[in-house]
């Protein structure tokens, strides 16, 4: 692995973040509160119909928070941010050796077998040149990503952009969720493909794809077990108004919902988690990969996008020094782009301005947060 050098004056949060001001976090004032006052959250909105109540927002630099809104500790089902987990749990098995390559023909590793339906199966039509380099980029000729849509042949626009020429629509998502087209040709934004990568992954892991991201990343980087949650796939199936706007949503999540006795979790999405928790995981893409000076994972992206729930992390912007880290949850904040950010920049951060510390409601104060 090519490790990336990072500046010294960049804090790898324990129990508790830090807060520092604009100031000692090297930004213009002038323009990094101009841009805080334009910011109107709108917390309560969820994905599909779903009201959470609250939410949160979190943005860092260099491992110190800068500034939050709402509740930075609510957690909350994050839609299609979870596949940022399950490339992680890919890029792992590629560092580890399980995989040799994201090259490597899926069914190389599992095929399904016996526990897919027979036009579905990997080593099978156009899914024997399906790999996983064409999973995790949506290229793997899955065309389903919402089962309500694929049903009503909706287009709601770039997550889900109706029913593709090359598509072989039969009305059922659960039966059209298979590669349709030879993998490589079309990209189409799909948590269908996604699924199937987490099904290849935790056969190919032999375990629970949570506790692998447990024992691997977060527990290094501070986050306890507890902390976070990946719903299964099963769950999303059955819980027919997971979205209440799209009912049966998760039609097209299809079997096996459990791989040698272990669940299969919702490598579309699906992960709770609060902001704060998220922004943890941004400062770790910003390093790319680097935690402490240790290598966790030797590359990682940030959401795979949308506009409700956030993780993400940039290390140079520019040519500049940056190492933000972002974390949203529910709200339809506009998050802050590579230009903006890299104008605050007027410098390193200045360690010995800060002297405040999160409590547990987001304030400050004499409290701490231990997330």
């Amino acid at each position: 692995m090519n490790r990336r050098q990072i500046p010294e004056w960049v804090n790898f949060p324990g129990e508790q973040w830090e807060l520092i001001t604009p100031e000692g976090a090297g930004l213009d004032p002038v323009k990094f509160n101009a841009w805080i006052n334009s910011q109107n959250p709108l917390f309560g909105r969820g994905t599909g119909g779903q009201y959470p109540g609250n939410g949160g927002v979190v943005i860092a630099r260099g491992g110190y928070i800068i500034h939050t809104w709402g509740d930075p500790n609510f957690r909350y089902q994050s839609a299609s941010l979870g596949k940022t987990f399950t490339r992680m749990a890919l890029q792992l098995a590629v560092d580890e050796g399980l995989i040799k390559s994201r090259d490597d023909p899926v069914s190389k590793y599992w095929t399904g077998e016996g526990q897919l339906e027979k036009h579905k199966v990997l080593n099978r039509g156009h899914h024997q040149y399906l790999t996983f380099r064409h999973l995790s980029e949506m290229r793997g000729g899955f065309p389903v990503t919402n089962a309500y849509f694929w049903k009503n042949k909706a287009n709601t626009g770039e997550f889900n952009p109706g029913i593709p020429a090359w598509a072989k629509w039969t009305g059922d998502p659960d039966y059209d969720n298979y590669a349709h087209v030879e993998p490589g040709k079309h990209r189409q934004y799909s948590s269908g493909g996604y699924w199937r990568l987490s099904q290849v992954l935790t056969a190919v892991w032999r375990k629970d794809l949570k506790a692998l991201l447990d024992e691997k990343i977060m527990s290094k980087i501070g986050i306890p077990e507890n902390r976070w949650e990946w719903i299964s796939g099963e769950e999303v199936h059955n819980n027919k108004m997971f979205y209440p706007q799209t009912p049966g949503y998760g039609d097209f999540l299809d079997p096996p919902f459990k791989i040698d006795g272990l669940p299969v979790r919702g490598g579309g999405g699906w992960v709770v988690m609060s902001a704060m928790v998220f922004a943890r995981v941004g400062l770790l893409i910003a390093t790319g990969g680097i935690w402490k000076g240790e290598q966790l994972i030797s590359r990682i992206g940030g959401n795979a996008g949308v506009n409700a729930n956030t993780v993400e992390g940039w290390g140079r912007i520019k040519g500049k020094e940056a190492y933000f880290s972002f974390g949203k949850v529910a709200t339809g904040f506009n998050d802050p782009t590579e230009e903006q950010l890299a104008s605050w920049i007027i410098g390193p951060i200045a360690a010995h301005k800060y002297n405040q510390v999160i409590n547990k409601s987001g304030g400050i104060g004499n409290g701490e947060i231990k997330y």
